[in-house]
């Protein structure tokens, strides 16, 4: 696979950012033109009522990096635990 250049790089960067402001209007457009569906609210109120799991004590970001670290192979699936600080780099 080609690295791409530093101008290439710069391009995608710029094009990434116009494509996701792009898709945000189009995301609140859609919304903007959305009807109020009080039974899918109601539904939505009641299902995050009757969770009854563990609370939620942080964003994910950390599981997500090691699921992406496994995924890479810089470490075992078995080497780290739920608790366990990341390798050192």
């Amino acid at each position: 696979m080609r690295i791409p250049t530093r101008a290439e790089q710069k391009a995608l960067v710029k094009l990434w950012e116009e494509t996701g402001r792009e898709l945000e209007r189009i995301r609140k457009e859609a919304l903007r033109g959305k009807e109020y569906d009080w039974e899918e609210v109601d539904a939505l109120l009641r299902m995050g009522d009757s969770y009854d799991g563990p609370p939620r004590l942080s964003s994910g970001l950390v599981e997500m990096q090691r699921v992406f670290m496994k995924a890479h192979g810089r470490i075992k699936p078995t080497t780290l635990a739920r608790s366990d600080p990341p390798p050192p780099r």
